[in-house]
């Protein structure tokens, strides 16, 4: 896929699974848009912990999500994509909660940014 890339970026998430209680996921990511496609954003993350602190029910430590905003322009489509075609409940909650975590992240960086952006040219 072609795109423009953005930095890598790192943020820790909070995952709350039934079981395991509350978990700490350090995460890196980058971001880019398909060419062409208008409201369509790739995400790549990567949990990075050393092997012997991965949690068991932890099925692959590299997935991707694809934003895509849908024709009301006022919802999302979201798809996660991992490496292992196996998975399990506490796994799907965790891709779950991330996927929520950055789309509402990079939505608040965007607002801010457009915020500073339509201040300064008030000024």
């Amino acid at each position: 896929m072609s795109g423009k890339k953005y930095m890598l970026k790192m943020i820790n998430v909070l995952v709350d699974l039934p079981d395991f209680g509350v978990i700490e996921l350090p995460l890196v990511y980058t971001m880019s848009i398909e060419e062409g496609k208008i409201g369509v954003w790739l995400v790549n993350c990567k949990v990075v912990l050393s092997a012997e602190n991965l949690p068991e029910w932890l099925s692959t430590t590299t997935f991707s999500i694809v934003y895509t905003q849908a024709e009301a322009e006022n919802a999302n489509i979201v798809s996660v994509n991992t490496d292992n075609g196996t998975t399990n409940r506490y796994h799907e909650i965790m891709l779950s909660i991330v996927s929520s975590y950055i789309k509402l992240k990079e939505d608040r960086i965007g607002l801010n940014q457009h915020l500073i952006t339509t201040k300064s040219t008030i000024n």
